[in-house]
C-alpha cells in the first residue's frame, strides 16, 4: 500500500491585503537602549562639567592665595629698610593679606612667620549637574607663600 503525502504551501493574501507578520518581542528595545545610554551621556557631561568647575576654582584660589601672600610681603618694616636687610611687619603683614581675602570675598587665613607670610585660602564649589547624585559641592583649599625681597 503506497501512501502519498501532499504538502500545501501556506495561502498567500490576495495583492493589496495586509499581511500580518509576528515580529519578534524586540519592539521598544532600541528605544530602551537609547534612553540608558542618552541618560548616561548626560551624568558624564555633568560630572566633567562639575570636575572642570572644581579644577578652575583650585587653579583661581591657588592664584588668589599667591596674590594676597604677596600683598602681605609688601608689609615691610621701615627700620629693616634702613638696615639693608627687609623684614616683614607682621602684624601689617597679616592685616594686609586679610583684607585682600576680605576685598575679593574670600575666605582663608594669613599668618606671618620668620620671614615669610602664608596665606590659605578655603573656596566651596557648588555642583550645578551632579548635584542630583550628590548634595553639596566640594571644598578646595590652597596656601601660598610669600618672602620679602629687596631690589627688582
Amino acid at each position: 500500500m503506497e501512501t502519498t503525502s501532499t504538502t500545501h504551501a501556506p495561502a498567500r493574501p490576495a495583492a493589496g491585503q495586509d499581511q500580518c507578520r509576528r515580529r519578534p518581542a524586540d519592539g521598544g528595545a532600541v528605544s530602551l537602549f537609547l534612553t540608558v545610554a542618552f541618560t548616561g551621556l548626560v551624568l558624564f557631561a555633568g560630572l566633567i562639567v562639575d570636575a572642570g568647575r572644581v579644577l578652575h576654582a583650585n587653579a583661581h584660589a591657588s592664584d588668589l592665595a599667591g596674590k594676597a601672600a604677596r600683598a602681605g610681603a609688601q608689609e615691610i618694616d621701615p627700620a629693616s629698610i634702613r638696615e639693608g636687610r627687609p623684614r616683614l611687619d607682621r602684624p601689617a603683614a597679616e592685616r594686609a593679606a586679610r583684607d585682600y581675602l576680605t576685598a575679593h570675598d574670600l575666605q582663608g587665613a594669613a599668618a606671618a612667620t620668620g620671614g615669610a607670610i602664608t596665606v590659605t585660602v578655603t573656596w566651596h564649589v557648588d555642583y550645578r549637574f551632579i548635584a542630583a547624585l550628590r548634595a553639596g559641592g566640594a571644598t578646595v583649599t590652597q596656601s601660598r607663600t610669600a618672602v620679602p625681597t629687596s631690589g627688582p
